[in-house]
């Protein structure tokens, strides 16, 4: 088993058509689709523009959906959510469906659509996505969602953590260049404090110059919702629905 990192999504995605492929955007879309589908909802549908999401809504019937999303970190106009993981409470979305669109973490994910398989990670999950990467054995690529094109430190160190599980699990496991300066990444995170770690970070700052240092803390809960959700078919759940 060989595992890959990519700092960014960038060039074509053909490469990934085989491997497992895990999308990271720490701060925030995917710690937040991990939390609202560990607080009940039904599934995750991530588009890439506002007015997607708007004509989507219109299709599903806001009933039975939500809307959430971001644009320069703050909740879209007439959106139902925001990014915060903080905002997707049981209570506000059990039994519903998630329309998400952010700036970086749902278009990294239509990015890599045609992967063999595709997870949703985060430090939140970080235990469960390792241990079905050591059980699967497929090649796999950790796709970090960086930020407007450039790569961020919180994504690469949580990218450093997943390798690094595997790597315990796995003495054989074959790391490229890029996984083992992840895990190098890792490693000073969890020297420093993960919290503080990414709260140094220059997405972290950015959150907390715009009043939303609590998120910094509540993605940084490290395998508070241990749960493995899939993308298949436009759409992210728990479990194996095909």
């Amino acid at each position: 088993m060989k595992v890959d990192v990519y700092f960014y999504p960038h060039g074509g995605s053909a490469a990934l058509n085989d491997k497992n492929v895990v999308v990271l955007d720490v701060l925030r879309a995917t710690s937040t689709i991990v939390t609202a589908l560990s607080h009940g909802a039904i599934e995750v549908i991530p588009v890439l523009e506002p007015v997607e999401a708007v004509d989507l809504l219109r299709g599903i019937g806001s009933t039975d959906c939500v809307t959430g999303g971001e644009r320069k970190g703050y909740k879209i106009e007439g959106f139902d959510f925001g990014n915060s993981p903080l905002e997707y409470t049981e209570d506000s979305i059990s039994g519903k469906k998630v329309i998400l669109t952010t700036t970086n973490g749902t278009k990294a994910i239509k990015w890599v659509q045609g992967a063999a398989e595709v997870l949703i990670g985060s430090y939140l999950n970080v235990s469960a996505i390792a241990d079905y990467l050591r059980e699967d054995q497929r090649d796999t690529v950790i796709v970090c969602s960086g930020r407007e094109g450039n790569f961020s430190l919180e994504d690469l160190a949580c990218a450093g953590k997943i390798t690094a599980l595997l790597k315990e699990a796995i003495p054989s496991l074959e790391m490229s260049d890029a996984a083992q300066t992840a895990c190098w990444i890792s490693e000073r995170a969890d020297q420093t404090g993960l919290e503080k770690f990414i709260g140094e970070t220059e997405h972290g700052r950015y959150l907390k110059e715009i009043g939303m240092a609590s998120d910094i803390k509540a993605c940084s809960a490290l395998d508070q919702h241990p749960i493995l959700p899939h993308y298949r078919n436009g759409k992210i759940y728990i479990g194996e629905r095909q």
